[in-house]
């Protein structure tokens, strides 16, 4: 009320007003990102079984009466491949699977190999036979997953999508306060047509509640591998380095980490892992073979597991069992156990629980994000996906029915606390989402409102 008795309306009008502008030119940034990571995530799920039809040959063999040795396989390997470094073993996980080793050249295996090209090469188990191989980088899924990290574009590429990402927050986070149902929930169910402008944004309204939370989950779940966000403030949080894991050996550090474990464009450890030092060998001496790893891992309870090579005179052997790496889909479950190769003694073992909390909820949620987990969660991410495809639909149909599209929404006289202190509170968590910030609210301030006068 006002000192002379009469209904102020003004102020909730001037919230309404400046949260849809603001919510409106978000979304103007916004939308062509999210399209673009959108439709590569649904590529990204469907590869994933168009990959495996493809590579049948491959990865299927005929169940035979008895399995090679391990360690014939691998002297095939190195009689047929002379000039690589054989990098890790990842043993048939179903009795119909093929077996396979990852390869890298000579020329990197002293350097990690993590930025090294790998050659991945499928045996028979029962025969020795090799059925092929292929760099797992050059995959269909693969290639489309470098775009969808980095638009083709690299670091530029991955600060683009990082900032978008952090802009979607905003536009989430303003659409709901602009879509809440002040008439009843009821007021949220959508209309049958789709002809009219208000149609479509009764379909937008439901669409935005429905996906909102899952929609905001794979956008910071995303940006876990991106540069600034992800590898400045998330991954020195997640990490295991100065938390209470302590390694059950006293000898030093090595001089690498558990990043050496990763291929280029595969990853094999989990994030909360890639910082932490790798146990040094202490002694030189090399009498654990292929078979021995393997036999070692089985007795300790390992299902799905892959066996990383050592590198060095002074590497170890690693028995790894990870969600990021498809051995597994229980994060729960993720150990990694490295073994002197001498004795065969456990040097280090390194499960889910000693992660920090952030790396624990990296491990659980990376995997969700890709759909690892199990066949429930690829079903579910592809509904996701397709969900969010429709709001960005309904949004762009929004924009092209307006009777002005190329202006934003008049800007209020006065600027509304409930969006400044939404668009303080994403400035904080999203730095590079602020510079984009300031770069529309001078295009506001310098352009757009100059052109309204």
């Amino acid at each position: 009320m006002t000192q002379n008795g009469k209904m102020s309306v003004a102020a909730p009008g001037r919230y309404y007003q400046s949260v849809w502008r603001w919510h409106f030119m978000a979304g103007m940034v916004v939308i062509p990102f999210l399209f673009m990571l959108t439709f590569s995530g649904l590529l990204m799920l469907l590869s994933k079984p168009l990959d495996s039809a493809l590579n049948t040959d491959r990865l299927t063999v005929a169940v035979g009466d008895s399995r090679v040795p391990v360690n014939t396989l691998l002297h095939t390997v190195e009689q047929q491949y002379p000039h690589y470094a054989i990098k890790l073993y990842l043993p048939p996980q179903a009795p119909t699977q093929s077996a396979q080793f990852s390869l890298q050249p000579h020329s990197h295996a002293g350097h990690g190999g993590h930025h090294a090209p790998a050659t991945l090469v499928y045996l028979n188990p029962y025969t020795g036979e090799i059925l092929g191989d292929r760099d797992p980088a050059t995959s269909l899924y693969a290639r489309i997953k470098t775009f969808h990290g980095s638009l083709f574009m690299g670091g530029v590429g991955d600060a683009l999508i990082e900032m978008a990402a952090g802009l979607a927050v905003l536009m989430i986070v303003t659409g709901l306060y602009l879509a809440w149902p002040k008439q009843g929930w009821r007021a949220l169910l959508p209309r049958r047509e789709v002809k009219s402008r208000l149609a479509w944004r009764q379909w937008h309204l439901t669409m935005g509640w429905l996906i909102a939370l899952p929609l905001v989950f794979f956008l910071i779940s995303g940006l876990a591998w991106t540069n600034v966000w992800g590898g400045k403030i998330v991954q020195p949080w997640g990490s295991l380095p100065g938390t209470r894991y302590v390694p059950q050996t006293e000898t030093a550090p090595s001089a690498r980490d558990h990043s050496a474990m990763n291929e280029h464009g595969v990853h094999r450890v989990p994030w909360a892992l890639e910082q932490t030092p790798m146990p040094v060998a202490p002694t030189a001496e090399q009498r654990l073979t292929l078979d021995d790893v393997v036999n070692l891992a089985r007795a300790k309870g390992f299902g799905g597991f892959r066996v990383h090579f050592p590198q060095q005179s002074a590497d170890v052997w690693t028995v790894s069992a990870t969600t990021i790496a498809g051995d597994i889909t229980d994060p729960g479950q993720e150990w990694i156990v490295h073994l002197d190769p001498a004795t065969g003694e456990t040097l280090q073992a390194i499960r889910f629980a000693d992660y920090p909390a952030m790396g624990k909820a990296m491990a659980a949620s990376i995997p969700f994000h890709q759909g690892d987990l199990g066949p429930w969660n690829w079903w579910l991410n592809l509904l996701f996906v397709c969900l969010i495809l429709v709001l960005i639909v309904t949004g762009g149909m929004l924009w092209w029915k307006r009777q002005t599209r190329r202006v934003a929404p008049s800007a209020p006289q006065k600027p509304a606390l409930v969006v400044a202190t939404i668009m303080l509170l994403v400035a904080l968590l999203f730095p590079l989402s602020a510079l984009a910030m300031l770069v529309l609210i001078a295009v506001d301030v310098c352009v757009l409102r100059r052109g309204m006068r």
